[in-house]
C-alpha cells in the first residue's frame, strides 16, 4: 500500500510538471493546440490585445468565407505578441481590433477607435 502511495504521488508530480511545461513553452505559440492549452493556462491572465487589420495576411483556410489572420497584437503596455485569430468574413483593411486574449486563444474581438488605444501602442501599430 505505501508504495502504490509513493507511485500515486510521484505521477501524479510529474504530471503537474509537465503540464507547467506545456504552458510555459506554448504560452506565446499560435498553433491550434497551443491556442486550446492556452484557454487553460494558469500561467497567463486575460487581456486586451490591439491589432491593425492587413488582409494581405489573411488565409480562407477553411473554404467558407472565414479569414485567418496572423498579426503582431500589442497589450496594453506596448509588448508585441504573435496573434492569430479567425474572422467572420474579410474584416476591412487598416482597421482596429481589440482582442480579448487569454495567452494566445482570441475569445472575441470588436473594431475600435483610435482615441480607444494606448498612444504608444498606436504609434506601433501603425510602424
Amino acid at each position: 500500500m505505501r508504495s502504490f502511495l509513493r507511485l500515486f504521488l510521484l505521477a501524479i508530480f510529474i504530471l503537474g510538471v509537465g503540464y507547467l511545461g506545456a504552458c510555459a513553452y506554448n504560452k506565446d505559440n499560435t498553433s491550434e493546440s497551443a491556442q486550446a492549452l492556452n484557454k487553460y493556462n494558469i500561467l497567463v491572465k486575460r487581456e486586451a490585445r490591439y491589432v491593425k487589420i492587413d488582409n494581405s495576411n489573411a488565409k480562407d483556410k477553411d473554404g467558407y468565407g472565414n479569414y485567418t489572420y496572423d498579426l503582431k497584437g500589442y497589450d496594453k503596455d506596448g509588448h508585441s505578441h504573435p496573434t492569430s485569430f479567425m474572422g467572420m468574413g474579410k474584416l476591412k483593411q487598416d482597421h482596429y481590433l481589440k482582442l480579448d486574449t487569454k495567452g494566445t486563444y482570441v475569445y472575441s474581438y470588436k473594431e475600435v477607435f483610435k482615441k480607444d488605444i494606448p498612444s504608444d501602442v498606436y504609434t506601433k501599430l501603425n510602424l
